[in-house]
C-alpha cells in the first residue's frame, strides 16, 4: 500500500469524528486526533470528545492524555503525529487525521508550515522538526519568560523595538499574537517578520507536501442549516453536564490542585482555558459561587437564570463565530496551499508514479438525514480509488456545493505581503470628539440623534455587525498607542483602527457618522464651535 494519509477537516458539528470511525472500519485505519482541546484528559463534554462507545473499537491516538495545566504546542503535535503515522504505516494501516484545529493539521500535511521547522540550523532532514521554542533551546529562558509574562502594553512596546513590522501588524491588545511574535525573536534571535519573508521566497520549495498521497475531506454544511444545529449542540452539552466539568476545573484551581500553564491568573488564550464554554459561563458560575460562599445555598435565583441564559447565548454566538473562522481558514489556507503547490493532476490513464498527489474533496454535510449517502459513502468510494491509484473524481464535480465553492478564485495575499503593507488608521474626527466628551459619552443629545448608542468596533479577530464594534474601540481608546499623530490635535485619546477591514467598518458605524454630522453642524451653524446644547449637557453633568 502506498503511504496514503487521509485528513478530515471542517467546522464543529458536521460529523468529522463519525466519518473518521467509518473510514477506519472500512480500510483498517487508525485515527489521529487533530483537535487541540481533545488532547486533555477527561473534560469530554466541553471538548466535544468522541466517546469510547462511539469509537467502536477503532484506535484513537493523541487523545485524552494531557493534564489540564499542561500546554501542547503545534510543533509537539507535529512530531508526535509524524511518529504515529510511521508506526501506523508500518502496520499496513491507514492513518486518518481528524479534527478542527486546522493549523495543527496543516502543519502536519505540509513541510515548513511552521517557523520552528526551519529554525534550527542543525536540522538535517525535511522531517526533522526541531522545536525552536524548546525550553532548553537557549540559556536565558528564565529572563525570556519574565518578559513574556509582562503586561500586554509592555510586550507591545518591546515588540515595537525589536520587530516593528509585526508590531504594526497586530492589534496592541492582542496579547497572544504579540507574545508569539516576541517569543519567536527571543528564542531564535531572528525577527518573526524575517521568518515569514524567508518562508515566502519564490525560489525555495517551501511548504511542500509531506506524504506521497494526501486525501483531504472537507465536511461542509450550509451556514443557515448549521447555525441551529450548533445552537442545539450547546443546549445538549449543558444537559449532559457541561457545568459540572467547568465547576471541576474551577474548584481545582481554588484548592490549588490545578494550575494554569504559567501559574498565573487564567489566560483564556492558552491551554484548556481556550475551550469554548469556560470563559463564557464564568459570570454565571461566579455569581452562584458568591451566593454559596455567603449563604451556603447554591439555588439559582431568577437573576441567576437570566444570567445563565445570557451566558448560553454568548456561548452559542462564540461557537457560530468559531465555525465561521474554521471555514475561512480552510478557504484561505488549505485551498490556497493546494493552489500554490501546483501539484500534478494526473489523468486516470497515466498517473505519475513519483509525484506527490494531494486533493481536497468537499462533502455536503448540510443534511443529517442524507449524511450516510452524501458524506460517508462518497468518502469511502473516493478513499478506495485514491489508495489504489492515487486518483479520484474531479473535486469540483463532486456535488453542486463543491462546484460553487471550489471553483471560486482564491485571493492570493500571503503573510509576507500583508505584514509589509498593513496599515493602522487614525480617525481624527472621532479622536477630537472622544477627547471632548470621553470615548464612552456621545456628543449628541437624544433630539439630535435618536439612534446614538449603536456603536461599532469590529477587529479582524472577531466577527459581528458594524454596529457592535465601536463599543469595544471606545472602551479601549484610552489604552491605544499613538501609531499615527496629528499636530493639530493635542489629545490624550487616539481613536485608532487596526487594518483596512476595521477602518471600513468604523466608517460605517453610527458613532462615526454621528460625529461627522456633528462636525458639519458645528462648521455650518456655530462657526466651528460646539453647539449650545452640548454646553448645557456638560453643565448638567458637572
Amino acid at each position: 500500500m502506498n503511504k496514503c494519509v487521509v485528513a478530515i477537516i471542517g467546522t464543529t458539528g458536521v460529523g468529522k469524528s463519525d466519518l473518521g470511525v467509518q473510514l477506519a472500519k472500512a480500510f483498517n485505519g487508525e485515527v489521529i486526533n487533530g483537535d487541540s482541546m481533545q488532547v486533555y484528559k477527561g473534560l469530554d463534554i466541553i471538548t466535544n470528545k468522541i466517546t469510547v462507545e462511539e469509537r467502536d473499537g477503532v484506535p484513537h491516538h493523541l487523545m485524552d492524555f494531557l493534564e489540564p495545566h499542561q500546554e501542547y504546542r503545534v510543533t509537539e503535535f507535529t512530531k508526535d503525529a509524524l511518529r504515529l503515522i510511521d508506526e501506523i504505516h508500518s502496520r499496513n494501516h491507514l492513518p486518518i487525521i481528524v479534527g478542527g484545529t486546522h493549523y495543527y493539521i496543516q502543519s502536519l500535511l505540509w513541510k515548513n508550515s511552521l517557523v520552528s521547522e526551519t529554525a534550527s540550523p542543525s536540522s538535517s532532514s525535511d522531517d526533522s522538526d526541531d522545536d525552536c521554542y524548546n525550553e532548553n533551546s537557549r540559556n536565558n529562558d528564565g529572563d525570556d519568560d519574565k518578559i513574556l509574562n509582562a503586561d500586554t502594553s509592555i510586550l507591545y512596546k518591546r515588540l515595537q523595538e525589536v520587530d516593528p513590522v509585526m508590531a504594526n501588524r497586530w492589534h496592541w491588545n492582542d496579547r497572544r499574537k504579540i507574545r508569539r511574535s516576541l517569543q519567536i525573536y527571543l528564542r531564535t534571535g531572528k525577527r518573526h517578520s524575517e521568518w515569514i519573508d524567508e518562508q515566502h521566497q519564490p525560489e525555495e520549495k517551501a511548504n511542500s507536501p509531506r506524504f506521497p498521497r494526501m486525501c483531504i475531506f472537507w465536511l461542509y454544511a450550509d451556514p443557515e442549516y448549521l447555525k441551529p444545529r450548533l445552537d442545539a449542540r450547546v443546549d445538549k452539552m449543558i444537559e449532559k453536564g457541561l457545568f459540572d466539568e467547568i465547576r471541576y476545573l474551577r474548584n481545582q484551581l481554588k484548592l490549588g490542585q490545578q494550575n494554569t500553564p504559567t501559574g498565573d491568573p487564567i489566560d483564556y488564550t492558552r491551554g484548556i482555558w481556550q475551550a469554548i464554554g469556560y470563559k463564557e459561563f464564568d459570570p454565571y458560575l461566579s455569581s452562584l459561587e458568591r451566593v454559596s460562599d455567603s449563604l451556603g445555598d447554591i439555588t439559582p435565583t431568577q437573576q441567576d437564570e437570566i444570567l445563565k441564559q445570557s451566558c448560553t447565548n454568548t456561548m452559542k454566538a462564540v461557537t457560530r463565530r468559531y465555525a465561521r473562522r474554521q471555514v475561512r481558514w480552510i478557504r484561505n489556507k488549505f485551498l490556497l496551499k493546494l493552489q500554490q503547490q501546483q501539484l500534478p493532476s494526473p489523468s486516470p490513464q497515466s498517473p505519475s508514479e513519483d509525484a506527490n498527489i494531494a486533493k481536497l474533496y468537499l462533502l455536503d454535510a448540510t443534511s443529517l438525514d442524507t449524511w450516510i449517502e452524501n458524506v460517508c459513502n462518497v468518502a469511502i468510494n473516493i478513499t478506495k480509488e485514491f489508495m489504489n491509484s492515487g486518483t479520484g473524481p474531479d473535486p469540483t464535480q463532486l456535488n453542486s456545493m463543491a462546484a460553487e465553492i471550489l471553483s471560486q478564485p482564491i485571493q492570493k495575499m500571503d503573510n509576507s505581503q500583508s505584514i509589509h503593507t498593513w496599515k493602522k488608521y487614525q480617525c481624527e474626527i472621532c479622536t477630537k470628539f472622544a477627547n471632548i466628551s470621553g470615548p464612552n459619552k456621545p456628543l449628541q443629545d437624544d433630539k439630535t440623534d435618536q439612534q446614538q448608542g449603536g456603536n461599532n468596533n469590529e477587529t479582524l479577530s472577531f466577527s459581528g455587525t458594524s454596529d457592535s464594534c465601536d463599543n469595544r474601540l471606545k472602551s479601549q481608546a484610552s489604552h491605544s498607542p499613538p501609531p499615527l499623530s496629528s499636530p493639530n490635535l493635542p489629545v490624550t485619546t487616539l481613536i485608532t483602527l487596526n487594518g483596512p477591514t476595521e477602518w471600513k467598518q468604523h466608517l460605517k458605524s453610527k458613532w462615526h457618522k454621528s460625529n461627522v454630522r456633528l462636525l458639519k453642524e458645528m462648521n455650518e451653524k456655530w462657526g466651528g464651535e460646539l453647539p449650545p446644547w452640548f454646553h448645557k449637557l456638560k453643565n448638567d453633568e458637572d
